[in-house]
């Protein structure tokens, strides 16, 4: 930088600090400024209010009730004679409804079981026989009773005109006694819904 220059601008900064000095009233001789600038700070008064924030409240875990679509079952098959796999009791099922499981008697001389649909009314609107299905390459449930006998057995249960949900009992039984009675019945109450 030159000489010349070096000394202008110590000349032009010692100028900007006399105006500076008499704008604020560092001599008292001065005139006043007729244009003086004001700033107007504008804070918020009092506190924040906390916005309310909605959450999504759970909706209680509905408490499961068991259907009283089955009636008292007149004679229960112990689990060692007879386990219905599928359907579970309290499910909702469609049309076809498939039912499985297994019978430790029901392959002597293929005499199978029977698998009935009962209402509400306790109405009986089909009776299936069922006969019994290969046991190769099966294994058996626990706690039934495994002979050379035992088989398992499935179906595909059709039920007609199912427009709504509709609850029914499935009576899955290994025989009936002379008067028609049902004996050894594993009781399984659905809901069946329309397709």
């Amino acid at each position: 930088m030159s000489f010349v220059k070096f000394c202008a601008l110590c000349i032009a900064t010692t100028a900007g600090a006399l105006l500076v000095a008499t704008a604020c009233g560092g001599d008292e001789e001065s005139p006043e400024v007729s244009n003086p600038v004001e700033v107007i700070v504008v804070t918020p008064s009092g506190s924040a209010t906390p916005r309310v924030r909605r959450t999504a409240t759970p909706s209680p875990t509905p408490s499961v009730t068991p259907l009283v679509v089955c009636s008292t079952n007149p004679n229960p098959a112990p689990p060692s004679q007879l386990q219905v796999e599928e359907p579970k009791a309290n499910a909702q099922v469609t049309v076809p409804v498939h039912v499985r499981g297994w019978g430790s008697t029901i392959g002597q001389d293929e005499k199978g079981l029977s698998v009935s649909v009962v209402d509400q009314k306790q109405t009986v609107l089909q009776v299936n026989n069922l006969p019994p299905l290969s046991r190769e390459y099966r294994v058996a449930p626990p706690g039934l009773e495994v002979n050379d006998f035992t088989r398992p057995f499935a179906a595909d249960i059709v039920i007609n005109g199912v427009t709504a949900p509709t609850p029914y009992c499935l009576w899955v039984y290994l025989g009936t006694t002379d008067t028609g009675r049902a004996t050894n019945v594993v009781q399984i109450p659905v809901i069946v819904m329309p397709r």
